[in-house]
């Protein structure tokens, strides 16, 4: 009797170490809920210099992986950098803006040329492009982010995660009290 004791005390701990949080942890850790935001492979980046002269609206096209779609994005350029380059969407701005806009040249990289030490044209990258102004070269990130989406289902999930680890734990604790209400 007491051998037996000891050995559902030994699988009740080993299954409650074991199996502790494993949903919820899972779920919160483990689970691939999210999907992220990029510029498309090729994303026809198009900038225009603002009305004011000091800011540029840049135009591209963005794949949406959770919506496996392309949809065209249009953003201000001095005001998201910090944004862009910690990972978070710009704050998006209508792309009808574009209309009176002065357009900015964009090459490729193949067929880029410069221009003169006093001209304004941009480059396209990879997932950037360059910007040279007046014998300026800045390198710009176009954004790439998490879409948040994920955040939503995990949070929508938990009470159900959270539901089975308590069933787990609750059968390890019956297992190790020597299963009351079974019947011998």
């Amino acid at each position: 009797m007491k051998a037996n004791r000891i050995i559902w005390f030994v699988l009740g701990s080993s299954l409650l170490t074991l199996a502790s949080g494993c949903a919820t942890s899972q779920l919160w850790d483990q689970a691939q809920l999210d999907c992220w935001n990029e510029p498309a492979d090729n994303p026809h980046l198009r900038l225009f210099k603002t009305a004011d002269e000091k800011n540029f609206l840049v135009v591209y096209d963005e794949y949406s992986e959770r919506a496996d779609s392309t949809h065209t994005r249009g953003y201000l350029l001095n005001e998201n950098q910090r944004r862009i380059q910690a990972g978070n969407a710009p704050y998006f701005a209508n792309t009808n803006l574009i209309h009176g806009l002065a357009a900015v040249p964009v090459f490729s990289s193949a067929t880029h040329q410069e221009a003169g030490p006093h001209s304004l044209f941009a480059v396209e990258g990879h997932q950037c492009f360059t910007l040279y102004a007046n014998s300026k070269t800045n390198i710009y990130d176009l954004p790439v982010y998490n879409d948040g989406k994920g955040t939503l289902e995990r949070v929508a999930l938990t009470p159900l995660t959270l539901t089975a680890d308590a069933t787990v734990i609750g059968g390890v604790i019956w297992f190790q009290s020597g299963c009351p209400g079974l019947v011998k």
